[in-house]
């Protein structure tokens, strides 16, 4: 395996090798690593199954959320840090800007959306056994489907995350049956912005709340309907995840350190799930196309861009 290469190597720019045109470079090798077959050892990892005891199943069905330690370790950590740091870098590889001139919602993170399409590489990693089936398991359903993934980099500086649901950006019913896998691929304490979530909060209703933090220009008040709910923050060692439901409400603190949060999040959902949008967010229907072209309200929701992992 080829020496690490950090995130923050490959995103910012006084760290970056630069062509005279001020534009990061990337190597053949590099572009050919994220096209590349996993190592032997590297994919055995991936479809092994992850142990879990019932206890944490039952505490994700209580909270809404639940901590994993290890999910990945060792040489498959490094391997794919590597790699979505490879991608995350390539994708913003024109994006000179600094932090103060992005708006709002772009302060959060550096938010890039679904790499497996594009690179095959990670691919590999985004729709492992591994992965899904624990998904499955803290569904309690018999099938999962693919819904995306996204890489979610908080540079040093970058603000807050803003309370959300994530269903309610989302054309997929039931809600319920979505959970996202939050893995932090660096150490992630409370002060580089790690996750908290509104404990209990899933069970309010099967209804998804849409709350705009892609307009926002502050840090957004909670709603009267959580402001009752404990929130627990999930500090996280590198390598650990956090699975989380779709209807449970929850945010991201600032990276006050001066190193960047790199964090991979995958996005599942039961196989029998169907394209359908929540009321309070009918946009959602018209997002996600690559995943729903050709489908109408109530169909299936599994596509090319939304394949049954298990």
């Amino acid at each position: 395996m080829c020496e690490s290469k950090s995130a923050t190597e490959f995103i910012a720019r006084d760290e970056m090798n630069k062509t005279r045109s001020n534009k990061p470079v990337f190597t053949r090798e590099d572009l050919e690593r994220l096209h590349a077959p996993a190592p032997a050892d590297v994919k055995a990892f991936l479809d092994e199954p992850y142990r879990i005891a019932p206890a944490k199943i039952d505490e994700y069905q209580e909270k809404g959320y639940v901590r994993l330690e290890g999910i990945i370790s060792g040489a498959p950590l490094e391997y794919y840090r590597e790699l979505i740091g490879l991608a995350v870098g390539h994708r913003f590889m024109d994006d000179h800007r600094e932090l103060a001139d992005k708006r709002v919602y772009e302060q959060s993170f550096l938010q890039a959306f679904n790499l497996w399409p594009h690179y095959p590489a990670i691919a590999e990693f985004v729709q492992c056994f591994r992965f899904a089936d624990v998904a499955r398991r803290m569904l309690a359903v018999d099938g999962v489907n693919l819904w995306f993934d996204q890489a979610l980099y908080k540079e040093p500086g970058g603000r807050i995350t803003d309370y959300h649901v994530d269903a309610a950006f989302w054309p997929v019913r039931p809600a319920a049956k979505t959970t996202t896998i939050w893995m932090a691929l660096v150490d992630v304490p409370r002060e580089r912005g790690c996750m908290a979530f509104a404990t209990g909060s899933h069970k309010l209703s099967p209804e998804a709340e849409f709350v705009d933090i892609f307009n926002a220009q502050e840090e957004i008040a909670l709603g009267e309907n959580i402001r009752d709910y404990p929130w627990e923050w999930a500090p996280l060692n590198q390598g650990d995840c956090t699975f989380h439901s779709g209807l449970v409400y929850h945010r991201a603190g600032a990276n006050e350190t001066d190193t960047m949060r790199e964090a991979m999040t995958i996005a599942y959902m039961t196989a029998d799930a169907v394209f359908d949008w929540p009321d309070s967010n009918p946009e959602a229907g018209r997002r996600h196309g690559f995943a729903t072209s050709g489908l109408t309200r109530g169909d299936r929701l599994e596509s090319r861009f939304a394949p049954r992992l298990l």
